[in-house]
């Protein structure tokens, strides 16, 4: 059988091809895929669409992120290429919905209101759709052969499934181990950590101090390099990145090529869908909150990128155990009403949140950023800094629905309403945010997982 390489169509961008062999594939949450087809001259093209149209009149920088101006664009270039409208064939999938939200009957729907774009935009062009499963809780794949024009919709975890077998839930003397035994964060890095979030601390007390690690000094210049932070200029040294990144910048890709080292401790049969899935989740999240962090004013910027990047950690800890019990944790977490960290502690005997907290603690983390990392699925119950829990609640949500694929998540939503009201936004503002997902930047980078 011939092999077929699998090109992942991220959030917000799309491909377009003539007489190729590849299979094109987007993992979707609230987004929609939509894979367009000519069997007559093996023309094809997928796009993976984040919003349904842009959130302002002002000049759009990237179309492709929307339905209302995606969809044209890709149909141009399967014409471009030499398809016929006519003879183009459309799958549907994705649309996962966000709520319930019910508060002032406003219902955001972003899948269902891009599904009724793109279908609106296909009829009107006469192109039939062959192929629609949108809205659902959980996210999907859809993917495009472009050999044949065959189009599979499939539950992401799919593959995962293999015989059950027996699983034995692990000790908690296991779980103690398996942490004593991963390689941590670099001391450096820890207290590069909290540098960075001081103000009295100048660059000059951070270069000097990175410079004493030389194997954390080269990821981090690894880092600089790549499509994540610069990737169009060269980086030699840190003086280079101090120069060409700006301080800020150049301390985040320090902590981000630490996180990086850690979270590629774990698998691709556990938490992660694809390899470094956990990092790039983390990092999108950090990037999220952030901005989340700014526009509230709710909480240093600094301090949310850090907890954005750690919110995690415990997924690492947790990692293998995951990967023995998949059949029972993926098949279970397909139920509607199926909470994630619930089903962590039934199969598993503790979360990814308190493994998380543990690690944090070892860590000499803060006790609001150790709260943080134990209560960002539920952040109503932190009582040290409900402002930065609710930022990381909000921003892992955005990215699991909006830039799915990475890991293995299923956020509970009962919480976004208190979390909009607490930071004072609007169901408009999380559109805003939607739309200013960096989805140029946090996408995978295979340099980065070599």
């Amino acid at each position: 059988m011939r092999y077929q390489k699998i090109e992942h169509i991220a959030a917000g961008q799309l491909k377009s091809g003539k007489a190729q062999t590849d299979i094109y594939q987007a993992y979707l949450g609230t987004c929609i895929g939509v894979a367009l087809y000519d069997a007559s001259t093996k023309i094809g093209g997928m796009i993976h669409i984040l919003l349904p149209e842009p959130p302002t009149i002002a000049r759009v920088d990237f179309p492709e992120k929307y339905a209302s101006t995606g969809v044209p664009m890709l149909i141009n270039e399967l014409i471009n290429l030499g398809a016929s409208p006519k003879n183009l064939k459309a799958s549907i999938a994705g649309g996962a919905l966000v709520g319930p939200v019910s508060r002032q009957d406003m219902n955001l729907d972003i899948g269902g209101r891009s599904t009724e774009i793109v279908v609106s935009m296909l009829e009107a062009l006469g192109i039939k759709t062959i192929k629609s499963e949108t809205g659902g809780f959980f996210t999907c794949t859809l993917e495009l052969n472009m050999a044949t024009g065959e189009t599979f919709i499939r539950p992401a975890w799919e593959d995962n499934c293999k015989s059950e077998g027996d699983f034995t839930a692990p000790t908690l003397e296991e779980i103690l181990v398996t942490i004593d035994q991963l390689k941590p964060i670099p001391q450096t890095a820890l207290k590069i950590f909290r540098m960075f979030q001081s103000p009295h601390t100048h660059i000059t007390d951070i270069t000097d101090e990175l410079s004493k690690d030389q194997v954390l000094s080269g990821q981090t210049l690894k880092l600089c390099n790549s499509a994540l932070f610069a990737g169009m200029v060269k980086i030699d040294t840190l003086k280079d990145a101090v120069l060409l990144l700006g301080e800020d910048m150049l301390i985040k890709s320090v902590i981000t090529a630490a996180v990086n080292t850690y979270y590629n401790q774990s698998g691709t049969s556990g938490y992660s869908l694809c390899k470094g899935g956990l990092f790039f989740h983390a990092v999108g999240v950090a990037a999220m909150a952030e901005k989340i962090a700014e526009k509230s004013g709710k909480s240093n910027s600094k301090l949310a990128y850090t907890a954005g990047l750690l919110h995690d950690i415990g997924k690492v800890i947790l990692d293998q155990y995951v990967a023995d019990s998949s059949p029972l944790f993926f098949r279970e977490l397909n139920q509607e009403n199926e909470n994630f960290i619930d089903l962590e502690k039934k199969l598993l005997g503790i979360t990814h949140s308190e493994a998380g907290s543990q690690l944090a603690k070892k860590w000499h983390f803060s006790d609001s950023l150790s709260e943080v990392i134990q209560l960002h699925h539920t952040p109503e119950k932190a009582k040290t800094n409900k402002d930065l829990a609710y930022i990381i609640y909000l921003s892992d949500l955005i990215i699991e629905r909006f830039n799915a694929g990475f890991d293995l998540e299923k956020m509970q939503t009962e919480s976004l309403e208190k979390a909009l009201d607490h930071l004072e936004f609007t169901m408009e503002n999380l559109v805003e945010l939607v739309d200013t997902i960096p989805i140029h930047t946090i996408n995978n980078d295979d340099s980065l997982n070599t």
